[in-house]
């Protein structure tokens, strides 16, 4: 591979990790412009003499809203194909299944890979068939949402029926209206209605996924560059209450040693997907580890960010850590790279 002698980018305005990124491209004395997606104006840009184009997405609404990712979903895919030789970030091969947890379904499925015991819920009719399936406890989980946000876990059929009834608008319902109710009554909704303003989104999107339960105490989530894993590291339960394990929910991020079998799975996939970058959420059950989310894009605690973290010795992965846990070094070292 080489590097390209002189490059131009364009830098979209984001909540998130804007400035660094264009920290690291003036750092690297790369000509860029400034772009929003929230001036029309975007459209009529010339990108014919630009390289390489980087978004880094926020939610515009609630993680679970079907327009949650229009910017990316809409806008990336648009340049994309109006563009077709420019490099991005967010890899435009994976967008069309950021975010959406059916599209990710049915991909999986379709190439036999390894996850949890899945079932799309589509009307009153499968409830039964799932039940019997899966049995409780069940996951399940929204077609949207991010950071185990609309996950819930369920232990009767009249619960699934009520998540059901809330993805096909069906609010005729007492246990709908509980739902609601207790919405509205948690202070966690007025602290985003007050702090973000932003109002979670509280109905659910049709199909919602009832999944088998998988009783861990950590999962694993690996990234991948350019076919091959660079970065991954364990989120373990920090109590046994915990069955989510997000880091951001209370779990406690590890880097320590990762089997080859997951290496090989996360390659695996990335290159099924033509990806040139990857991020992958995996469990293990006993005897193989098992695929339950994939995303172009991937939230990335920098090296030490917190005080739980805990790194060990047998880390197997060849990239230091202070280089793979510099996100914005990675994509723009990569963008500005030859394919």
């Amino acid at each position: 591979m080489t590097t390209r002698a002189r490059s131009s980018a364009v830098l979209f305005k984001s909540e998130n990790r804007f400035d660094s990124f264009g920290r690291k491209l003036s750092e690297l004395g790369v000509k860029f412009t400034v772009l929003d997606f929230a001036d029309p104006s975007w459209v009529d840009f010339d990108f014919s003499q630009v390289d390489f184009v980087i978004y880094f997405p926020s939610f515009q609404y609630s993680s679970d809203h079907p327009l949650a990712l229009l910017e990316v979903h809409d806008n990336l895919l648009y340049l994309h194909r109006q563009n077709p030789h420019l490099r991005m970030f967010p890899d435009p091969k994976v967008i069309p299944y950021y975010n959406d947890k059916y599209r990710q379904y049915l991909f999986l499925k379709g190439n036999a890979f390894p996850t949890p015991a899945t079932i799309p819920v589509y009307s009153e009719a499968s409830v039964g068939q799932v039940s019997k399936e899966l049995g409780y406890p069940m996951v399940v989980k929204n077609r949207y949402g991010a950071g185990g946000g609309s996950v819930f876990k369920v232990e009767s059929e009249a619960e699934l029926r009520k998540y059901l009834k809330l993805s096909t608008m069906n609010f005729f319902s007492l246990s709908v209206a509980r739902y609601f109710w207790s919405m509205i009554t948690k202070r966690s909704f007025y602290y985003h209605l007050i702090k973000a303003r932003r109002c979670i989104y509280p109905f659910l999107s049709p199909p919602i996924l009832a999944q088998e339960f998988v009783k861990i105490d950590r999962d694993l989530k690996t990234v991948v560059g350019r076919q091959k894993v660079v970065e991954g590291h364990w989120r373990i339960k920090a109590d046994e209450q915990m069955w989510k394990v997000n880091i951001d929910g209370g779990g406690i991020g590890e880097w320590s040693y990762i089997p080859e079998e997951a290496l090989r799975l996360s390659t695996g996939l990335a290159e099924k997907l033509e990806a040139e970058w990857l991020n992958i959420d995996m469990v293990y059950d006993g005897t193989r580890f098992l695929i339950t989310e994939f995303s172009p894009v991937w939230h990335h605690y920098r090296y030490r960010e917190k005080a739980s973290f805990v790194y060990k010795d047998d880390y197997n992965l060849d990239l230091p850590l202070e280089v793979s846990l510099d996100l914005e070094g990675l994509i723009v070292e990569s963008l500005l790279r030859e394919p």
